[in-house]
This record gives structure tokens, sequence and C-alpha cells, in this order.
């Protein structure tokens, strides 16, 4: 009878101790996910950059050939400056709902809070939630008025609010990158923006199951993951992606959720005005 009994209760206690984890698996899955990230490196500004890239020669090196008294000059470009093991820019950041409300505005407002998030980096600024709320608002009220719309606005569309907003000449679209692509320019000291199926990220931070277009900023990387500034999330900042992870869930807009992973593999990339 004993037995019986021991049994009973070690039978209910396992299917409490079920019930509470599936509650909680949300929350679990979070845990697990800060436990497998590494520690980022020391953030570094965009003059620290400069510094660090100071005594290189982007010049073309010339050479002069000569043969049956033929001259020829071949142009040798640069060899590239390795890629240091780990970096991580300086980068502001805020939520899409920076008091944390999830309106449907909030829920549709990457795009704008990658785009800011770049923009304050360039700018030297910081972010407080009632800044950010405000720039949002701004940025969504501009889009409105001439584009007609602010959601699920494409790399190319993105790119060109960036310009007409704030008045960047330079605004880079590139298409079919991979990780070292992203990597090399933020060793230059530009973070990038990506366009993503916000799915495939696999974000447990993600109110499920999570969104289905989604941008976020790259700030850097460490020796096994890369460093984004995610504004889908209030844990965001310096949050890391597997660069596999990242890498297959780069997908521009392409119209339709039900078609995003046939979106391009896109990237933004802001360059400040002289």
């Amino acid at each position: 009878m004993k037995t019986r009994i021991l049994i009973i209760n070690s039978v209910l206690v396992l299917f409490i101790a079920a019930g509470l984890a599936y509650l909680a698996r949300g929350r679990i899955a979070s845990l697990w996910d800060d436990w497998m990230h590494e520690p980022a490196p020391a953030a570094v500004t965009y003059e620290d950059i400069l510094n660090r890239l100071g005594n290189r020669n982007d010049a073309a090196v010339n050479v002069n050939i000569s043969a049956n008294s033929n001259a020829a000059t071949i142009n040798i470009a640069p060899e590239p400056i390795p890629l240091p093991d780990e970096l991580n820019l300086d980068v502001p950041f805020t939520t899409q709902s920076p008091f944390a409300e999830w309106t449907e505005q909030d829920n549709e407002s990457c795009e704008e809070a990658a785009s800011l998030i770049v923009h304050y980096y360039w700018q030297k600024k910081t972010f407080t939630k009632e800044i950010a709320k405000q720039e949002l608002q701004g940025i969504v009220d501009f889009e409105n008025e001439h584009l007609g719309k602010f959601k699920d606005t494409t790399a190319e569309e993105t790119a060109q609010l960036i310009k007409d907003m704030w008045g960047y000449e330079r605004v880079d679209v590139r298409y079919d990158v991979t990780i070292d692509d992203i990597k090399r320019e933020v060793s230059e000291g530009r973070p990038v923006i990506l366009p993503t199926a916000g799915r495939l990220l696999g974000n447990p931070n993600f109110r499920s199951p999570g969104p289905v277009y989604h941008m976020l900023v790259v700030r850097g990387w460490t020796r096994d993951m890369m460093i984004t500034n995610d504004p889908g999330t209030r844990k965001g900042e310096e949050y890391q992606y597997a660069p596999g992870v990242l890498q297959n869930a780069i997908h521009d807009w392409n119209g339709t959720g039900d078609a995003i992973e046939q979106g391009r593999k896109a990237m933004i990339v802001v360059y400040p005005n002289d």
C-alpha cells in the first residue's frame, strides 16, 4: 500500500513539474538563451575605429613594368585588413516600443527603430524612452505622408527614408550578402541594418510566434556570435545570434509574408556625411 501511494505521489509531482515547466517555457528558454551568450567585448566608438585604421594606406599601388621597351602600369589594390577576432561598436539602443506598450504601431516599427538607432549612432546621441517614442512617431508620420504607409518597408524604401528624413548623402543597399560582408562594414565603424524573416531568428524574447518581417542592427561580433541591437525586445541591446542563424534569417521584404523566405539577402549601410 505504501509503495502504491509513493508511486502515485511521484507521478503527481512529475505531472505538476511538467505543467509548471510548460507554463514557464518562455522564461526558461530566455534564461537558457542568456546563459549561452558570450560576454560582449568592450564597446568602441567610431573615433576608436578611425584611430585603429589610421595607419592603413587605402591608395592603390602602381607598379611599372618594362619589357621590350614597352612600359605597362599595373594598378594593385591594397590587401584588406584582417578582421579582428572581436568587435563591438558603441551603438545606442532603443526598442521599437520604448514604454513596452506594444501597440499595433509599435509592433510594426522595427524598420523605424533600426534606422533611428543608426542615425543616433552617427549623431552621437543617446536615448531616453520619451525621446525614442517621440522620434519613432515622427518617422511614422513622415512615412505616412511621403510613402502613404509605414508598415513593411523594403531595404530600398528604408534606405530612401534615411536619406530623406535626415539628409544622409550615401546609404547603400547591397544584396546577396554574407556574414563576412557584414563584418567588413562593421569593422570600418559602420553598423549594418538587416532585414530578416523574424521567425527564423528564433529569439525567445519575441512575443510568440515572433514577427514575420523584422529589422535589426548588427554592431559587432564575439569569437562565435554576432552582436546586434535588436529593437524587437527590451533585452535586445547587444543581443547575440549565431552567425548561421543570422545568415539564414536575412531576407528582404518582397510583398508578402507567405514568401518572406524568398526575399533576397540584403543589408543597409549608412555612411556619415563629410
